[in-house]
């Protein structure tokens, strides 16, 4: 997969979870896991190619579907830093969780983190249910504030990270809709802020997939998930009504490219070729 990432010439390449499968609270495991990782040779010569960002999913962070519960964040928060080459003046370093948002010229990329905050799981016999306690969190109230005053940062387009699927709300797995309250309130600050140049890239169901809702407001948020680059799962039977596209017939790597106000969102398989691909024009968008 990496040469044919690396053909794509991106800017910036960004992990967004489930980077290494961990699942673990010896960090001794964990340690030796992103020693293998890094040390595969067609991954090394992508990081000595094209900058690298990341952020992290459940099992990463270290225990499947896991969240503010897990035992031992901090410790799995250094391996990941350490990984990932964060400088040792970055705020993620002294700060509880590993959100984060970068700009390259006036693009903004935000990374969020849905794992360190996170409020306890609601399940039954059929999967993960909404969570009716209008406390429960996704993001915790620091990274909300934090998102919020990125948000209010000038930029010409916006890309949000989310390590689990933001649009699909159907499915019996992990998504924002397992945090109804959390959801809308993403949803009424794009509204409140009057944000419309932005989508949300996300992963985790092990196929990759173009999703679209309207907020309240009248704004179309794409979300489009990408996963996984190693592995991949039939979407057979999983609901979306907010689908455009859908690929599950083998790995693929996402792609946002960025032309003015003129944005493609992609999914690429796993020798480069264009699986589906929507061109949106924000030309119309106050920023």
């Amino acid at each position: 997969m990496w040469p044919y990432v690396t053909a794509a010439k991106p800017d910036v390449f960004a992990f967004i979870g489930d980077n290494i499968y961990a699942d673990t609270e010896d960090m001794t495991v964990m340690a030796a896991k992103y020693e293998k990782f890094g040390a595969d040779p067609h991954l090394r010569r992508f990081r000595s190619q094209v900058p690298v960002i990341a952020t992290w999913d459940d099992h990463d962070f270290g225990i499947n579907d896991g969240g503010e519960e897990y035992p031992k964040k901090p410790e799995s928060k250094a391996l990941m830093l350490k990984f990932f080459n964060e400088p040792a003046t970055s705020p993620r370093w002294s700060r509880d969780g590993v959100y984060t948002s970068y700009f390259y010229g006036d693009i903004q990329v935000i990374l969020m983190d849905l794992r360190w905050f996170r409020s306890p799981l609601i399940s039954d016999n059929t999967g993960y249910l909404p969570n009716p306690d209008p406390s429960a969190t996704m993001l915790g109230e620091t990274q909300w504030q934090w998102l919020q005053a990125q948000l209010a940062l000038p930029a010409r387009f916006r890309i949000l990270a989310s390590s689990t699927q933001f649009v699909s709300g159907h499915h019996q797995w992990e998504k924002w809709a397992n945090f109804p309250f959390e959801k809308a309130r993403m949803l009424k600050l794009f509204d409140d802020m009057k944000i419309r140049n932005l989508v949300v890239v996300s992963g985790d169901m092990h196929f990759g997939e173009l999703s679209m809702e309207t907020t309240p407001g009248g704004f179309d948020l794409y979300d489009l998930t990408s996963s996984g680059l190693n592995f991949y799962e039939s979407s057979y039977g999983i609901p979306n009504p907010n689908r455009l596209a859908c690929f599950d017939q083998g790995t693929n790597f996402g792609l946002v490219t960025i032309d003015g106000l003129n944005v493609t969102l992609e999914l690429r398989g796993a020798q480069g070729q264009t699986l589906f691909l929507r061109q949106l024009d924000f030309s119309n968008v106050d920023v």
